[in-house]
């Protein structure tokens, strides 16, 4: 969005000019003016009252009175419209997809329908205002509701052992994965991402892990391939092994839920499997997603405390429309994904030393002008605890203390995933699919991860019994 000079009392640039557009008013006596004139007084700005008080707008000749707050919510609607109406049209696809393939969730689909509508040249700028309140409003809005499907009791009646394999498992992953990124050359962004959703739990954890890392929607994008890859490939390597280990329901059930990505992939082989192992694996791929609010707390506080303030106006910093200060090396104003975009998005397509990705030199992005593998923007430091962190804990304690009714409780995977789904095809839309095949470290990365989360979840539940 190009920003208008300031020219006036009203800040368009037509105020310069006389009604009759016949060149500059005169403020004074000027180069132009007729000899002899007396010059004329400098004018009152529009809407100054007697000794300064503010008059109303439309109480002046040629005033443009402000429009109410009615009309003012009418228009911010009108704009959503566009986009939010897309992303319905994508919920809906995606739902009746995940339906009728076992172990895909509709968020996941929700991302391909947005990569498709960008790089199949359908995105229009109309959609924007609604596709970037979904991003954004309507993910936070899932994962604090997200909350509500966990409930503290079931979690602890695992048993101590349990829950130390979930722990073991979830943070090993993590922080492996997050090591053996930066050793095969994955920028940390898209590692952080990456070691998120593999260890915790999928698309959603990759979406939270998105609002605190300030990545970019190519780095999301890549994150849920990675997921939807070697989760969908679980479901049909687990089971095979579990009969080649010999491990009991209850064991494969546990051995699930702290290995598998997605709920609805382990909800899928819970099911082909049997009741006794639908029912651990669940609570068990519960436990890990409780794990998702102090994984995202202490990353925000790490990333606060080596990100240094810069001012809204230092050398590097782009503004977006929003008034936020984004990341340094960024050409602001054009996305790369093929639609305007927020200026500050940084210009890394995700793994190191491939095209178009030496340190700040990513799509549109002049080489060495951006800090490419810093993991947050230093134009901002991330919030201490975000918001929607908040609020998942928050629906947490709610739910294992029983205040919420059992009506509601049975009701709400189904919003939650509605909204998800709404959210990542937002983010979907910004993706370049261009960029995105270039990523083969990334693949690379999510295989070693899921492996390596296999590997401990197994060593803990043969260890454990």
């Amino acid at each position: 969005m190009a920003f208008l000079p300031f020219t006036g009392s009203s800040g368009h640039p037509t105020d310069r000019h006389a009604p009759d557009g016949g060149g500059p008013t005169r403020h004074g006596r000027g180069a132009d003016a007729p000899a002899g004139d007396a010059p004329e007084p400098a004018p009152r700005p529009l809407g100054d009252g007697p000794g300064g008080a503010p008059r109303p707008s439309g109480n002046v000749p040629g005033g443009t009175p402000r429009p109410g707050p009615v009309r003012r919510a009418a228009a911010e609607l009108g704009a959503l419209a566009p986009g939010l109406g897309a992303a319905a049209v994508a919920v809906v696809l995606s739902t009746s997809l995940s339906r009728a393939v076992p172990g895909m969730s509709a968020a996941v689909i929700a991302v391909a329908c947005g990569v498709a509508l960008t790089n199949l040249g359908g995105f229009h700028r109309t959609l924007r205002p609604g596709l970037r309140f979904a991003g954004r409003r309507l993910l936070r809005l899932a994962i604090v509701l997200l909350g509500l499907q966990i409930a503290l009791p079931e979690v602890l009646a695992l048993g101590w052992r349990a829950l130390m394999v979930i722990a073991a498992a979830t943070g090993g992953t993590f922080l492996a994965t997050r090591w053996i990124g930066g050793r095969i050359g994955v920028s940390p962004r898209r590692s952080l991402l990456i070691a998120t959703g593999v260890s915790v739990c999928g698309a959603a954890a990759v979406a939270a892990m998105h609002e605190v890392a300030d990545s970019d929607d190519d780095d999301v994008a890549s994150a849920v391939s990675v997921v939807v890859l070697y989760g969908s490939a679980t479901i049909v390597a687990l089971p095979l092994l579990a009969r080649l280990f010999g491990l009991t329901p209850h064991q494969f059930g546990v051995w699930a839920g702290a290995s598998v990505h997605e709920v609805a992939q382990v909800a899928a082989i819970g099911a082909a499997a049997g009741a006794g192992v639908l029912a651990s694996a669940v609570v068990v791929k519960l436990a890990r997603v409780v794990l998702l609010a102090p994984i995202v707390a202490l990353t925000s506080v790490t990333l606060r405390r080596g990100t240094a303030p810069r001012p809204a106006g230092a050398p590097g910093t782009a503004v977006t429309e929003g008034g936020v200060a984004g990341t340094p090396g960024t050409a602001g104003g054009a996305d790369t994904s093929g639609r305007a975009g927020d200026a500050g998005r940084p210009g890394t397509a995700g793994d190191a030393g491939g095209p178009g990705d030496a340190a700040g030199a990513g799509t549109g992005t002049p080489a060495g002008a951006g800090a490419g593998s810093a993991v947050a923007g230093a134009g901002r430091r991330p919030p201490v605890m975000p918001l929607f962190v908040m609020g998942f804990l928050t629906m947490v304690i709610a739910r294992s203390t029983g205040l919420v009714p059992a009506e509601v409780t049975q009701a709400l995977p189904e919003v939650t995933g509605v909204l998800l789904a709404a959210a990542l095809f937002g983010l979907g839309t910004g993706v370049n699919l261009r960029e995105l095949v270039r990523g083969g470290r990334s693949l690379l990365l999510g295989g070693v991860a899921t492996a390596v989360i296999g590997v401990i979840s197994l060593l803990g539940v043969v260890i454990i019994g």
